[in-house]
């Protein structure tokens, strides 16, 4: 009989682990123009999802968040992000990483997971404050494609080109289908494109909103909005404890960025980091329609 127990559990463990692999009854994904995005504005919603062993975490990082510098910045900024995650749950877990490229919809994309935890890398061109681009990648922004003021654009690895707004949300929406695959409860955190709640906020945060909103499967989805950069503005604390995990991912991400390519973030402007470390999310939750 013992025999026959443990060869009933084989199906469900994990590839090279000692762990079993949980099913899932929600995934939680968080769409970010930016790769600190998610730990600025939107914890402790996003560790809460991270630590919850019955929640599927899928990152969806959409520029590359370059600044029109060269790519050693950038790439260090996906470390940042892989990293943060490796921050909360490596006291956890044992952790297993892969990586590489997935095709979606014909487009090659860069993929990272942690366990159970996703990250794609979409490494399209910052579209600067204003939505004008960085000269040094020709100017491009998601602001300009989905106002077709220019018809397609190149991620900065020249990995794939979005020839046109709706293949660009076409290929979001596809690894939205693909990883939801078989989870009834879904959820999608992102910066709100209402420029009346989200006053100030980065053309790329406002332009990924609206993408999202345009979305043929947003019904389905329960939607979770935060504010952006003016929630420094809000008095509201984290607790304590909140704050610990918070802090944490900062500096883990920091220190990431730092040591692969000698970039301080904190440098450009050490007070708003700082209100934005302490100050709670603010969000509006829209439950699904299904």
């Amino acid at each position: 009989m013992i025999f026959i127990y443990f060869l009933s559990l084989l199906p469900h463990l994990k590839k090279n682990s000692n762990t079993l692999v949980q099913p899932f009854n929600k995934i939680s994904f968080y769409v970010v123009p930016h790769a600190d995005d998610w730990q600025l504005f939107m914890h402790p919603n996003a560790y809460n999802d991270l630590v919850d062993p019955g929640c599927k975490v899928v990152f969806l990082i959409i520029t590359a968040g370059d600044a029109g510098k060269e790519n050693d910045y950038w790439l260090a900024r996906e470390e940042g992000v892989k990293s943060a995650i490796r921050f909360c749950l490596a006291p956890r877990v044992i952790t297993a990483e892969a990586g590489g490229k997935k095709q979606v919809n014909s487009h090659a994309i860069q993929y990272w997971s942690l366990n159970e935890v996703s990250a794609y890398f979409l490494r399209i061109p910052d579209g600067n404050l204003d939505g004008s681009g960085f000269a040094a990648y020709n100017s491009q922004s998601l602001f300009k494609l989905s106002t077709g003021q220019i018809s397609s654009i190149t991620a900065l690895d020249n990995s794939t080109t979005y020839h046109g707004w709706p293949a660009f949300i076409a290929t979001a929406e596809s690894i939205i289908r693909l990883e939801s695959e078989g989870i009834s409860e879904r959820w999608i955190n992102y910066l709100n494109p209402d420029a009346t709640l989200n006053s100030g906020d980065h053309t790329d945060h406002l332009s990924i909103g609206h993408a999202i909103q345009q979305m043929k499967i947003i019904t389905t989805l329960h939607q979770v909005l935060y504010v952006g950069y003016s929630i420094d503005c809000i008095e509201d604390t984290l607790s304590l404890t909140d704050l610990f995990w918070k802090a944490g991912m900062l500096a883990v991400y920091e220190k990431a960025v730092y040591d692969l390519c000698g970039y301080s973030t904190l440098q450009e402007n050490m007070n708003i980091y700082v209100r934005w470390c302490c100050s709670k999310p603010k969000f509006l939750t829209i439950l699904s329609k299904v």
